[in-house]
């Protein structure tokens, strides 16, 4: 069951972080991310956060578009296939396997994670794409405007026009690609703590063995901390009642932590999957038998 938090006229929340709760709530009907600003206070600040954060000229980025949304749906299956290692066709260049691989060995001089991880993403829409600080600044002021738990920062970012900043920045980064700048701006985080605890583990030599490469990935997958699901209808639900308008996070990264599964790191199986599913595991393995192909000597411990 999940755990509910209801106060009338100011909150109606339900938070679920059970694996099993978390498959059939993201598939459970009654749940959507239309994200109308209705029911208590804190549900409409909180929905007005993400329609003010996570949209582009009046568009929702895909990962807050609705189930029904046909557009999102198509333009999800063609970028699902067109990330697809299976296809055949190169999705990474030599420069981003060599400057991820040299950051993950913690050389002497090796590129930033961050603006590295966030240049290999921005390639898979811009063949050109350069990532600079600035555009890892900006991606992380998208990143803190959507999540930060502090409701002053958040009208802060707001009002000093540091998130509008940043949000142009990264579109014009990716053409005004919405899949793009979602995949630069927010779930580029989730890569960038998987090359992190990649860098940990290198420094370990019971891991640079070869034979620990699908043990070592599992590891370096990380799900989002949370989604948010909007009930647009009564109903029951495994983690209890909902009213038009209660507001689920799933947990993601909770369930993540005690049971690794990529059914929620993710969401396979689900109508809203992850289309980078497939490219993530390979783009990880590519950097992973790269930076343990150099010689010992050259990882720094």
């Amino acid at each position: 069951m999940g755990r509910p938090f209801r106060i009338p006229g100011l909150i109606d929340l339900i938070q679920a972080d059970a694996r099993s709760d978390i498959r059939s709530l993201a598939n459970d009907a009654r749940l959507d991310r239309k994200f109308d600003p209705c029911g208590p206070l804190i549900n409409r600040v909180l929905v007005l956060r993400i329609r003010n954060v996570l949209r582009m000229a009046g568009m929702p980025l895909p990962s807050v578009a609705p189930r029904d949304d046909a557009e999102r749906r198509a333009a999800q299956d063609k970028l699902r296939q067109r990330l697809d290692p299976a296809a055949g066709k190169p999705l990474w260049d030599e420069e981003t396997i060599a400057g991820l691989a040299a950051a993950v060995r913690d050389m002497p001089g090796a590129p930033a994670i961050g603006p590295t991880t966030q240049q290999a993403v921005g390639r898979l829409f811009v063949a050109d794409y350069r990532a600079s600080s600035e555009s890892w600044i900006a991606a992380a002021v998208l990143d803190a405007a959507v999540h930060t738990r502090n409701p002053l920062r958040s009208i802060l970012l707001h009002l000093s026009g540091r998130l509008q900043r940043s949000r142009r920045l990264l579109a014009d980064l990716v053409h005004r690609d919405l899949a793009g700048v979602h995949a630069t701006g927010i779930a580029v985080h989730n890569l960038v703590r998987g090359f992190e605890r990649m860098r940990e583990l290198c420094k370990e030599p019971r891991w640079r063995s070869p034979s620990s490469a699908d043990a070592v990935i599992e590891q370096c997958l990380f799900a989002p901390p949370s989604v948010l699901r909007q009930a647009v209808m009564p109903g029951a639900t495994v983690a209890g009642a909902v009213r038009a308008g209660t507001l689920v996070i799933l947990g993601l990264e909770a369930a993540r932590e005690r049971t690794p599964g990529r059914d929620v790191e993710f969401m396979e199986g689900n109508w809203a999957q992850c289309p980078a599913a497939a490219f993530v595991p390979a783009l990880l393995s590519a950097v992973w038998k790269r930076a343990i192909a150099a010689p010992a000597a050259e990882v720094v411990s």
